[in-house]
């Protein structure tokens, strides 16, 4: 929308949220890097001195051309402040504001939806199907075809943070170089075995392992790295429904090497041993009786008044004491 002065891009995604912003950047400046019409804010900054911000916001440039703002790390702190702007906002200065996982409540956000000359353009962790669509268009324009086994192994290891699903493609299109052709599930195993944070193939398997203390190392490092809670639960969905998916076919008459087989994406060789055990400690009633528990957490995260970290953290520890056959570290 062309009135809108003040742009804010929220969410979990933070790879995603800088993408976004840049991408908006670039519509209103030709250069990011043009110190006399483009300057960057940090929340405390302007906290501590609120005229800093209006006056940037408000100052003519003085080369000629549109000024741009741009606000990092922004919080709820900053609401009333974008709110008095947005009474006389300067017509030749957009104010791009980058904030993390905004709630419904949250007021920063409720100003850029409700006012006529604001947006906010909200940026959730990409799912595996428009993730592929990302890897699909990257490798298009380098003039590889990437064939559906390597899509949907490469999707899944990637879902969490667009900035790094970006440089993951970068990485395996330099791999295979300038030129045309096939990429195949043999280029993401010798590029992207391990592209998904080890912690989180740590936590997964720790929690449906019963290993305890290692699940709780692995869960405190990625709090720590703020990987945001979605993408644990997201990860612990979709191990566990593939457990379903391979008890489910040896019940229609698959031994479980075949079941195995039909997993997309396949399974990593490395984890195939601790799959297996985990396929004689997790019955079928149990690993659906593990899903409905992480669907009620998904849904109490998304509602005001909980704290998030306890309730996922409670779920976790739960799920791994319940694994039969546990061992405490």
């Amino acid at each position: 929308d062309p009135k809108a002065r003040v742009i804010i891009i929220y969410g979990p995604d933070q790879g995603l949220v800088g993408e976004r912003s840049k991408k908006i950047a670039q519509t209103w400046v030709s250069d990011l890097n043009d110190p006399f019409n483009v300057v960057t804010l940090s929340s405390e900054k302007i906290i501590a001195e609120p005229s800093l911000f209006f006056d940037e916001a408000q100052a003519q440039s003085l080369m000629g051309g549109r000024r741009l703002v741009m606000i990092k790390s922004a919080s709820d702190s900053i609401n009333i402040m974008i709110k008095d702007y947005l009474e006389n906002p300067s017509d030749e200065t957009l104010v791009i504001i980058e904030a993390g996982d905004l709630g419904p409540r949250s007021p920063l956000r409720k100003i850029a939806e409700s006012a006529k000359n604001a947006a906010a353009l909200p940026c959730y962790v990409d799912d595996e199907r428009s993730l592929s669509q990302v890897i699909r268009d990257q490798c298009m324009e380098a003039g590889y075809r990437i064939d559906q086994d390597a899509l949907q192994s490469f999707s899944s290891t990637l879902v969490g943070d667009r900035a790094i699903a970006r440089n993951e493609i970068e990485k395996l299109l330099l791999y295979k170089g300038i030129g045309t052709g096939t990429i195949t599930l043999a280029d993401i195993h010798a590029t992207c075995g391990d592209v998904r944070d080890w912690t989180t193939d740590t936590l997964i398997y720790a929690i449906v392992d019963g290993h305890i203390e290692k699940m709780q190392l692995a869960l405190n490092q990625m709090i720590k790295d703020n990987t945001p809670l979605i993408v644990m639960i997201r990860a612990l969905q979709n191990h566990l429904w593939r457990l379903h998916q391979v008890h489910a076919k040896a019940r229609a008459g698959l031994n479980q090497a075949e079941a195995i087989k039909t997993l997309t994406p396949p399974l990593f060789w490395k984890f195939e041993n601790a799959f297996k055990s985990q396929l004689q400690k997790w019955s079928f009633p149990a690993i659906e009786a593990a899903l409905d528990r992480l669907n009620k957490v998904e849904s109490l995260t998304k509602q005001s008044g909980y704290s998030d970290i306890s309730l996922v953290s409670d779920c976790f520890l739960q799920l791994a004491r319940y694994t039969p056959n546990r061992r405490s570290a």
